[in-house]
């Protein structure tokens, strides 16, 4: 890569720094401590991690114990990470410090390691971006904090029934995988892959499509869900998707990282866990679409780019033939559990470095707090 698309990287960097340190800027000392939901760390030590593995992959010879005990998520748990981070005017002056020796460490000549090329730039970049991303899941959960019970004046009362439109793709081998080295380990290799016929929606599902769903006692009926979803149910008491909230006219609102708004009756729906996914695209008719499928039909430019809510695919979490890890063993390998189910497209909270059809985003299915949606495929 010559120098100039590696500025680009480096000025993106810095861009993806300042996001991370605005994010935090509205935001008191107890708040940067305070731990919203039991699966996301609280919004301060995202952070102190991310500069912590800027130094990691740059100056190793400068890491702190201390700060390895903390920012390494093996060494620490999160439920006593807040109780550990320092005050917040420390935390962010340090923080903006360690940012700029980085990225004037980046800009002179051979101030990467030896070896790493324009990879680790490409590495630094999504990774901050996907703990950019992260941080918005911990302020929309404080937000559902603060204004969860309050109600908004007017909410979405029109349902819509599902769309069935699907575009057809044939029976063939197919290209899967990621092309270049922004590709995570988890990506690669790039492979042939042999497909029987399919149908896939064009669009993701909506909001109004999924209160249809509601108002048909999605949740009140057992005949869509599957024994392990109807356990998450009953054990949950769930009745609408992760930040719904009922409005003074009867419908539903949203809350998401910056507060309460209306819903668009349009937009993708998100707040859903896997079970529900897969409760709804039984309602449908229908089912959700594996990963292959979903790629195959986005790089044959038959999807639509409306990327407001990250999708589940149906199956799980699994390694490509011929896949090594790297730039550590532990980014994808641990996750290969048959536990974990994939993701593709990404979130209106997802910076745009990781947008690309070959990402691979994977969950346990009960998730719901990660701006996930569906779409719908048919036989």
């Amino acid at each position: 890569m010559n120098d100039r698309a590696s500025a680009r990287l480096v000025r993106r960097l810095r861009q993806l720094q300042e996001t991370i340190l605005a994010l935090i800027a509205p935001l008191g000392n107890a708040e940067c401590r305070e731990q919203y939901h039991s699966d996301l760390s609280p919004i301060g030590w995202h952070v102190g991690h991310t500069v912590f593995v800027e130094d990691f992959w740059l100056r190793k010879e400068t890491l702190r114990d201390e700060e390895h005990a903390l920012y390494v998520p093996e060494n620490s748990i999160k439920a006593e990470r807040g109780a550990r981070l320092p005050e917040k005017a420390a935390l962010v002056d340090d923080v903006r410090r360690r940012q700029r020796a980085n990225v004037r460490l980046l800009q002179t000549p051979h101030g990467r390691p030896a070896g790493a090329g324009d990879y680790l730039l490409k590495f630094l970049v999504q990774h901050h971006a996907q703990h950019a991303e992260t941080m918005r899941m911990v302020l929309t959960q404080r937000q559902l904090r603060l204004c969860g019970q309050r109600a908004h004046a007017r909410g979405l009362t029109q349902a819509a029934p599902v769309r069935r439109e699907a575009v057809r793709v044939g029976a063939g081998e197919y290209e899967i995988g990621g092309v270049d080295d922004w590709s995570f380990d988890n990506e690669l290799p790039r492979h042939a892959k042999k497909m029987k016929p399919f149908a896939i929606a064009r669009g993701a599902v909506a909001n109004a499509e999924y209160l249809g769903f509601i108002e048909d006692g999605g949740y009140r009926r057992d005949r869509h869900w599957d024994a392990a979803g109807l356990r998450w149910r009953r054990a949950l008491g769930c009745r609408a998707p992760d930040g719904w909230r009922c409005a003074r006219d009867g419908g539903w609102f949203e809350i998401t990282c910056t507060g309460a708004r209306a819903l668009d009756p349009e937009a993708p729906v998100r707040g859903l866990s896997h079970f529900e996914a897969r409760a709804f695209s039984r309602y449908a008719g229908a089912r959700l679409p594996c990963e292959y499928e979903w790629e195959t039909a986005g790089a044959q430019g038959l999807l639509d780019k409306n990327t407001q809510a990250w999708e589940w695919c149906a199956n799980a979490f699994h390694p490509y033939d011929g896949f090594r890890a790297f730039p550590y063993d532990e980014y994808s390998r641990p996750w290969f559990d048959g536990a974990h189910y994939v993701l593709r497209g990404a979130s209106a909270f997802s910076e745009g470095d990781c947008a690309r059809l070959s990402f691979r985003n994977f969950h346990t299915p009960e998730k719901r707090h990660i701006f996930a949606g569906l779409r719908l495929a048919f036989d």
